[in-house]
Parts: structure tokens; sequence; C-alpha cells
């Protein structure tokens, strides 16, 4: 069988105008290359499909099953044709986001509620992970991006940063600091800070122990035991008014009985929320979700801090 898909569109417009002479100006072709395509169409279907005669063309019982047949055919193409566009301009198809606890609290739920917006026929699946499980990820191909703070620079990915946010202590209310409208690092050199132990986010623990060292002090650190769990971090800062935890203070926009946050006024006392993509042309849907992220950030004014 050697039928085009142009012999096909070709012999369907004839089929419905009755009229080769019509049919060529809705085609906007000439009407002997309308006639040669259904002859040769004719030839490869091996029967007569339209009775001509000098005033009329007809369908024959062949021609109007292939008519029929034809129609559903080019439906079918025309909508997968739209859908392969759909998912080639990231609109439609699977996008698959691994990202960090703190990025959680706010920014998660903004960029999933702009990309339902820009597309809803996108299916979107988001995996809570480490910081370095997340470039994992990314690199090994099971997450199209992640979401996270302070990625370990690799050759292969990119980051594009969104936010430069403020850091808080959060402390117990029968901590001292939790009165304070604000606090310096320096303020930090008698506590006992709880950090994110260095195997599962070294930017995030690296950068509390850099600022304590640039304010002259060695910190004392004690890894969180359940760090990835929100509930028990701050139940446990609840009941231990001698220890203090410094993250970002959009961890403050879901609140805990017994627990305040206290911003650091330190210029320098700023986190990073950042995008991870790999340093390859981008499919659609990714692009398309970095468009996204970065309108949501505009729209909340996450410019970097001065």
């Amino acid at each position: 069988m050697n039928a085009s898909l142009r012999q096909l569109r070709y012999f369907l417009v004839v089929a419905e105008e009755l009229s080769f002479t019509r049919a060529a100006e809705r085609l906007h072709v000439a009407q002997p290359a309308v006639s040669a395509q259904i002859r040769a169409l004719e030839r490869d279907v091996g029967v007569t499909l339209l009775r001509r005669t000098t005033r009329r063309v007809e369908l024959t019982e062949a021609g109007r099953s292939l008519a029929d047949d034809t129609r559903r055919l080019l439906d079918g193409l025309d909508t997968a044709w739209a859908r392969a566009r759909r998912v080639g301009e990231g609109l439609s198809g699977r996008l698959r986001i691994a990202y960090t606890a703190s990025t959680a609290f706010e920014a998660l739920g903004l960029i999933l509620d702009e990309l339902e917006a820009r597309a809803p026929e996108l299916q979107v699946s988001a995996t809570q992970v480490w910081a370095t499980e997340a470039e994992l990820a990314v690199l090994s191909g099971d997450a199209d991006l992640a979401l996270e703070r302070l990625p370990s620079p690799h050759p292969d990915l990119s980051e594009h940063v969104l936010r430069q946010e403020r850091l808080a202590v959060f402390v117990s209310h029968e901590n001292p600091l939790s009165g304070q409208r604000d606090v310096a690092i320096g303020d930090l050199q008698h506590q006992v800070i709880l950090t994110v132990p260095r195997d599962l986010a070294a930017g995030f623990h690296d950068l509390v122990a850099d600022l304590c060292r640039r304010a002259g002090f060695e910190p004392r650190l004690l890894d969180v035991t359940a760090p990835s769990h929100r509930e028990p971090l701050l139940s446990h800062l609840a009941h231990h008014p001698e220890q203090v935890f410094v993250g970002p203070v959009s961890i403050a926009t879901m609140p805990w009985p017994g627990v305040a946050y206290v911003p650091i006024r330190d210029a320098d006392a700023q986190m990073p929320l950042s995008i991870v993509v790999r340093r390859v042309e981008l499919p659609g849907h990714v692009t398309l979700a970095l468009d996204a992220a970065q309108a949501v950030a505009e729209r909340e004014g996450w410019l970097p801090l001065p």
C-alpha cells in the first residue's frame, strides 16, 4: 500500500465537495494536480473510488467506505500531532520534581499552583529528598529538576537562583532569645545549634558553621535526629530551650506551639533557594517549569537581598 497522506487528504476534500473544481479551490492547488492524486490513490487501492461524468462526481460504495475511514484516520492524526505539540511545548506530559524539606514551606506550593494554572494537562509529581539525593536524581534522570538550597557544584548541573532568603533563629519560648526583635549570629555563641547532618545537606550545614566562625566563635553543633520532618524538629525545640535551629524565615509560615522565630540581622545571614537542572538542552516541560518558577519569584518579590 503506497497511498500518501496527501492523496488521502485530497480524496477526502473531493468526497466532501463532490467536485474537482471546488476541491482544487479549497486545497489551493490546480485541478489537474487533484485529479492526478486521486488517480494514483485509486491505482494503489485497486478499486474505483469516484464515478466521474461530465456533469457530476459520485462516490462509489468503496469510496464512501474509504472516506469514512480516512476522516477518522486524519482526525486521529491531527489529535496525535496536537498532543505531540503540547508535550513538546511542555503543556502536557509528566514533570518529576525532587525537593528538599525547607523548600516546601512556601516556594514549592506556589510553584505547583503556577504550573497548574499554566499547564493543566501536565502531570507533576514531587518527591521530598535530601540535597545530595536531589542532585543525584537529576543527574540520573530520575527527576527533571530539583528545588533545593545551596546545591553542590557539578559540571553537568545548572543552578537557577530564585530567591535569597533571610535566616532566622527558631527557639523555645523559654529561650531568652525568643523575646528579641532580632539577633546577631554572635548571640548564638553560647547556644547549642541544631543542624542538618553534613552528609545529607553539606551546603546547609556548612553555611551555619561558617557564619558562626566569621562571627568569631566555634559553634556547638548538634545534628538533628529526625531532620527530614518539621514536626519532630519543632517539637524538640519546644522542649529544649537550650537549643536553637537556624533556617530560612519561610519555615515560620507554619507556626508551632511553644516555638518562636527571631530574624537574624547580619547582612550575610541569608540562604539561596534554587532550581537545579541538567546542563543540556532542556525539554519543553522543564523549560515551562523554570518559567513558572521565575514568574513566581518575580510576583512574590524574591529578589536578591542587598
